[in-house]
């Protein structure tokens, strides 16, 4: 089911299934990224993709969790400032740690998800996930791509779960830098903002070589040239590049744009990542805030 018929909510269990028989003769981003977290939500087409970009850049699981580290910490600091409703955009396939299971925890009862994705498979494994959990009532997983911005919106806010006069969450969470310029993504991210109250929050991490080594640099665009044999290209941009996805909205600063192990909220404790140089996560983070 498509962004053009409707939110994948409305599919039935033997139509998820179906799709998650297909689409296992190319490697997909978001399985091979399940496959670092260390999940189960990969085929061998995945792991083999997987495991020679490890073999280049062993720090590639570790960065995964660091990436999904800061989602939590943002989610957990989005709820703090007042908001219970998010959309997740690039959801990918679901594993430990989705955002409906962190708002749950932060905030029991309270909050809704909408999980967007352009890959079918994926948000039918959403819809399974919070099938079996019985967690369909506030959360909804919806198959779309988020450059068909209207007419998703339309999709999202059609699902009863989101209010746009009430501050939202946009989650942005590395999946910018599988969406080139020539693509206009700037225009799709603007638009979204534009739709979102004063208080709404935009959360963004995506692949940068700022501040690395040249080794480390190089090995990095060798992997991310690489994606371009999976079902979407990947690139990486620089801070200045990325903070232009934020406009005018008041980045939380301190930290404003780092690496995702050096994101915390102002005050927050701090995990303790031993000597880890923090350009290993390959991802720069940022949090801003609609006035």
């Amino acid at each position: 089911m498509s962004v053009a018929d409707g939110p994948v909510l409305a599919m039935s269990r033997e139509e998820a299934n179906s799709l998650l028989a297909k689409s296992t003769d190319q490697a997909h981003e978001g399985r091979v990224y399940d496959y670092y977290l260390g999940g189960s939500s990969n085929y061998a087409v995945d792991r083999l993709f997987a495991r020679k970009q490890i073999e280049r850049v062993p720090d590639i699981p570790w960065a995964a969790r660091q990436n999904r580290k800061f989602l939590t910490r943002v989610v957990q600091h989005m709820i703090d400032l007042g908001i219970r409703q998010f959309v997740d955009m690039g959801s990918g396939l679901p594993t430990e740690g989705n955002v409906h299971e962190i708002a749950e925890e932060r905030a029991p009862g309270e909050c809704r998800v909408v999980y967007v994705d352009h890959d079918a498979v994926a948000s039918a494994h959403a819809y399974l996930l919070l099938e079996r959990s019985g967690e369909l009532e506030r959360n909804a997983p919806v198959n779309g791509d988020l450059l068909a911005h209207e007419r998703l919106w339309e999709v999202i806010t059609g699902t009863g779960l989101i209010d746009p006069s009430q501050p939202v969450g946009l989650l942005l969470v590395a999946v910018l830098h599988f969406l080139p310029d020539e693509l206009d993504p700037h225009r799709s991210v603007a638009f979204y903002r534009d739709q979102l109250p004063s208080g709404s929050c935009l959360a963004i991490s995506h692949a940068s070589t700022d501040q690395m080594s040249d080794d480390a640099r190089e090995r990095l665009s060798t992997v991310l040239r690489d994606y371009d044999r999976t079902t979407s290209k990947a690139l990486a941009r620089t801070r200045p590049q990325i903070r232009e996805f934020f406009g005018d909205w008041s980045l939380v600063e301190p930290p404003g744009i780092v690496w995702t192990p050096e994101w915390y909220a102002p005050g927050a404790v701090r995990d303790d990542v031993g000597d880890a140089d923090p350009s290993r996560s390959q991802i720069v983070a940022g949090l801003a805030r609609k006035p």
